[in-house]
């Protein structure tokens, strides 16, 4: 019997891979809006709740995409690879908005910029 059907055309896991891609193109969009001058180091409350509720989705998302085994075994290779890789995306994600909004000079993306040059 699959494990894939008329109903559910999609598995479980590749939804949320799917909807994991999503929230880190607004993650990159929240990222981009931080380092507007203006912002930089005077983040309002509004600049907060928004990185609250990303990082609520994203971690929401990560833990059940962790949770559910995927239909095929190159979907489960890679949602095994996309989880901890996902994981150190929202850490450096929190890291980098903090930075940000606090107005520190130690965010990864200023860090790796020093490095480079």
């Amino acid at each position: 019997m699959s494990l894939m059907s008329v109903d559910r055309p999609v598995g479980r896991a590749a939804f949320l891979g799917g909807l994991l891609a999503f929230i880190t193109l607004i993650e990159l969009s929240v990222v981009g809006i931080g380092h507007a001058r203006s912002l930089r180091g005077d983040a309002n409350i509004q600049y907060w709740i928004v990185v609250a509720i990303v990082v609520a989705a994203t971690a929401t998302v990560l833990f059940h995409l962790s949770r559910t085994p995927a239909a095929t075994k190159p979907g489960e290779i890679l949602r095994r690879a996309a989880v901890p890789l996902a994981a150190l995306g929202l850490a450096a994600f929190l890291w980098e908005t903090v930075a940000l909004g606090i107005g520190s000079a130690f965010s990864p993306i200023e860090l790796i910029a020093a490095a480079l040059g």
